[in-house]
């Protein structure tokens, strides 16, 4: 590392947007390696200003830092370089595309609505969009709002495009828990198990990285078969009643 690239506490504040009393906690907690030592000067160094950027993300996933201290801290912890990628492959966005802003108005325009914010909590309830200090709205997921307005214009309306929103997070989250729980059964629990040695971080990254295509492929795929016995069913069930219920 150069001295170049070595910054006091004042300006890695300043970068990371942290208070000098935090990142002097977080040393003292043991989740940020101690500042390398110039005389009686510390300077911090990019390993620093990953892992301060780690531990800010973790916590606005809603870990405490007793928790992120179990994660990336302790002297049996990995190195800052190894955690910091690991745990942004492991935590970081599976979307394909990054959040739009919109202004209510023109996003309720898109499905032929005048501004709702009842509809803009039930939205935000399922995890779809999410208000903003500056009242605009920030669109999580902005395929599945294409989505939606392509069935809008089919003739679908706002409680039956919910609806299917509805089940659609909810089965999803289901099979994304499925997912990560036969990873923390499998390769998790043997890493653990094994003292969380510092050289097979790279493995489990790697493994993560190979998992996210093929978990996509398959829940493509079941719901492909799913699509196509509910067509069938419901065919048959039209025939046999004579489209009466």
């Amino acid at each position: 590392m150069s001295d170049a690239e070595l910054v006091t506490i004042e300006q890695l504040a300043s970068r990371t947007g942290l208070t000098v009393r935090n990142i002097r906690s977080h040393v003292t907690r043991g989740l940020l390696p101690p500042p390398h030592l110039k005389g009686r000067t510390g300077y911090y160094g990019p390993e620093h200003v990953a892992r301060l950027q780690l531990i800010t993300g973790l916590q606005q996933q809603g870990f405490n830092l007793a928790a992120i201290h179990k994660l990336v801290g302790g002297p049996a912890a990995p190195s800052a370089e190894e955690t910091v990628a690991f745990y942004r492959t492991a935590l970081g966005p599976w979307l394909t595309e990054r959040p739009e802003l919109w202004d209510e108005d023109a996003l309720a325009a898109q499905f032929g609505l005048a501004p709702d914010p009842d509809l803009v909590q039930r939205l935000r309830r399922l995890g779809v969009l999410e208000p903003t200090p500056d009242g605009r709205i920030r669109v999580l997921n902005p395929a599945l709002i294409r989505v939606g307005r392509e069935l809008a214009t089919l003739g679908y309306g706002i409680d039956d495009l919910l609806g299917v929103l509805r089940i659609l997070m909810q089965h999803s989250r289901a099979v994304a828990d499925a997912f990560v729980q036969m990873f923390l059964d499998v390769q998790w629990k043997d890493y653990l198990a094994a003292g969380m040695p510092p050289e097979r971080l790279p493995e489990l990254q790697a493994l993560i990285e190979q998992l996210q295509p093929l978990a996509s492929q398959a829940v493509v795929a079941a719901f492909q078969q799913a699509m196509t016995d509910a067509n069938a069913r419901a065919l048959e069930r039209e025939t046999l009643t004579g489209g009466t219920s």
